[in-house]
């Protein structure tokens, strides 16, 4: 029982803090922030989000809650407490994984062409 109520502990603290993550230190926690790296470019149209020069769709190294673990091998890229398999935002910018254009679930309607 003792060692449930510490695992259960243990995720409200890392579900809050990613809700309360503030990347580029504005005040404004990224959950709410539409340029989470404020660099200018709305996260909505940044295709670097983490500001390395790389762009997101090829980028191996990328790690988006920064929790050290790139989000190739991360089971839970935004740090939200929800596997990204189940996670309908993977990255938890605020766009859904079908809209995001830096997200392979992207529903390009050309993607027949």
């Amino acid at each position: 029982m003792m060692g449930l109520l510490c695992l259960q502990m243990a995720v409200f603290v890392q579900v809050t803090e990613a809700k309360g993550k503030d990347s580029d230190g504005d005040g404004t926690p990224d959950v709410d922030d539409s340029d989470d790296d404020n660099d200018g470019t709305p996260d909505s149209h940044d295709t670097d989000d983490d500001g390395d020069g790389v762009p997101d769709e090829d980028d191996e190294d990328r790690d988006t809650d920064g929790d050290g673990t790139p989000d190739i091998d991360d089971v839970d890229d935004d740090n939200d407490g929800q596997i990204d398999s189940e996670d309908y935002d993977d990255d938890g910018d605020g766009i859904p994984d079908t809209e995001d254009e830096d997200h392979p679930d992207f529903d390009d309607e050309n993607d027949e062409l």
